[in-house]
């Protein structure tokens, strides 16, 4: 079956440390986190041709991650702010800003230009 996905690529800046870590990571540093967000339309695209609008999928990815997290400490947002815990973060909540029959099928959060964690949702099908 053939399926037709977008994906929109964001990036903010913020600072995190994770308590415990045995390497340096457990000071306080910052990164430029990238974003990515694939998403997919059950049945098919709209009848403008298309998954959504890109503007429509920045919005909601600026609104409901971006604005949240960008110039903050992710430590009084998330316990433990791993790449994977931003990147689980990130479907949750921008699944929740999609319009109805769009789903989240995958996002990639990469903290630095070589490291990334991914996170795909068996609904985004």
């Amino acid at each position: 079956m053939t399926q037709v996905s977008i994906t929109r690529v964001s990036s903010f800046d913020a600072a995190h440390f994770l308590a415990g870590h045995k390497g340096k990571c457990a000071r306080m540093h910052g990164h430029t986190y990238r974003i990515e967000v694939e998403v997919v339309r059950g049945g098919g695209l709209d009848m403008h041709g298309m998954v959504m609008d890109f503007g429509d999928l920045d919005e909601v990815i600026q609104q409901s991650v971006i604005d949240p997290l960008d110039h903050r400490l992710l430590n009084d947002i998330l316990s433990d702010p791993t790449a994977e815990r931003i990147a689980l973060y990130a479907l949750e909540r921008i699944q929740e800003g999609l319009p109805s029959g769009v789903s989240v099928r995958r996002v990639r959060v990469w903290e630095t230009p070589d490291s990334y964690a991914e996170v795909t949702n068996a609904r985004g099908e």
